[in-house]
């Protein structure tokens, strides 16, 4: 076990600090940033990445239920988490919806968003989450959580170049608005870093390795790393 404070947060900082400097790496963000992604990458991540945001108040559920009673300022921290996401009682504004007013902006009908056949990475990269969010230990929930709402003003700044480029939208505000939220969000995840005992330092880093690997499934899966093997090809 490793022994060290985290009342400032600084190991735990560094270490979710380098997961994201390794998803910023990935080539889907890479292309993205440089200009080389296809119409149909960006379509893939929207559809991915909207899975995600349908899931995601159901893992914050999920988190807030299993906060013990010791974890009483988490749990609360969680809870307005789960709040924006759920737009704070406007269910129009609940995060989810505004992927699918973007896809609409795109001229993408809801029919093809929801008859995208989700390959491995998206499915491996849904059942983390909600297993995460269910087992018992929340410090490792919390580690999951600084990387999952860490990486959107990676993603998004890249995307949102990409969406610039191919459908020439001169502003994308769904996208600075999520940013801002999830930058909040992160601050006070990591508030609820400093409430847990130095002895879960080892859960929280488990965690943060946990939601390095979904979101780079995810990624890949954007990407097209799923596209090239037909099922009648698989090896049994």
């Amino acid at each position: 076990m490793v022994q060290t404070s985290l009342k400032t947060s600084d190991t735990v900082k560094l270490l979710a600090d380098e997961s994201l400097a390794r998803i910023r790496q990935h080539p889907f963000i890479t292309a993205a940033t440089e200009g080389r992604l296809t119409r149909q990458q960006i379509k893939r991540w929207l559809f991915c990445a909207g899975r995600e945001s349908r899931i995601f108040p159901s893992v914050v559920k999920n988190m807030v239920a299993r906060c013990s009673q010791e974890h009483k300022e988490i749990a609360a921290i969680l809870a307005k988490n789960l709040n924006d996401e759920l737009g704070n009682g406007d269910a129009q504004e609940a995060h989810f919806q505004h992927y699918l007013k973007l896809l609409s902006e795109m001229g993408i009908p809801y029919k093809e968003f929801s008859s995208y056949c989700e390959k491995e990475g998206i499915k491996l990269a849904l059942s983390l989450a909600l297993n995460v969010s269910s087992q018992e230990n929340t410090a490792t929930s919390l580690g999951y959580l600084l990387v999952n709402e860490g990486m959107t003003p990676i993603t998004y700044a890249a995307v949102g170049q990409a969406l610039r480029e191919h459908y020439k939208f001169s502003e994308i505000p769904f996208l600075g608005v999520h940013v801002d939220i999830d930058t909040k969000h992160v601050a006070a995840l990591y508030t609820a870093v400093d409430r847990l005992d130095e002895r879960d330092l080892d859960h929280v880093v488990y965690g943060i390795g946990l939601g390095e690997r979904g979101m780079l499934i995810l990624l890949d899966e954007a990407y097209g790393v799923f596209e090239h093997q037909k099922s009648e090809s698989r090896i049994n």
